[in-house]
């Protein structure tokens, strides 16, 4: 592929690849970032690709790498180029900040070991924002399968750690 061709996919796909990212991220500037990630590495992959696979490569590496950004969100996390992470919270109360991540990191590991699918499903949906639908399509169960498992879950978590949450 050359520079020309790569300009007129991107002038083709750039709309598309800011809407995806930015209806799982709902930041514009945010969006505009992992837009621009992603036609880097369409232009580092260039004669990789096929060109009839780039639309869809375009439309799942967007959702993935803004899927990733609202992980690292989510957890409050930066992560620097030497690997270390930074957690960053409200700035008012650096300790209970800390107290609270720590707190909620123990209890996805504890959904984890109690049930895999449940933690897949809690984390899916809860967190990532997946549609309870999608989920359970990719996991091959139905949808009140799943809202089950989900309820299950979240009523383990509330019986094993209120308590612990309350002091």
């Amino acid at each position: 592929m050359n520079l020309s061709r790569f300009n007129e996919i991107y002038d083709q796909y750039y709309l598309m690849v800011m809407k995806v990212a930015y209806n799982v991220l709902r930041d514009y500037h945010y969006a505009q970032d992992i837009c621009q990630e992603v036609f880097v590495l369409l232009y580092l992959k260039r004669d990789i690709l096929d060109e009839e696979y780039i639309k869809p490569w375009l439309l799942v590496t967007a959702k993935r790498k803004a899927i990733d950004l609202q992980r690292k969100k989510y957890y409050g996390r930066e992560f620097c180029e030497d690997g270390i992470t930074l957690e960053r919270g409200t700035g008012e109360n650096i300790e209970n900040d800390y107290v609270r991540k720590e707190f909620q990191s123990s209890i996805l590991e504890a959904l984890k070991k109690r049930d895999r699918q449940w933690y897949e499903i809690f984390f899916r949906v809860t967190v990532e924002g997946e549609s309870q639908k999608s989920v359970a399509e990719d996991l091959g169960i139905s949808l009140s399968n799943l809202r089950i498992k989900l309820h299950r879950a979240k009523v383990w978590m509330r019986e094993t750690f209120l308590e612990e949450y309350k002091s």
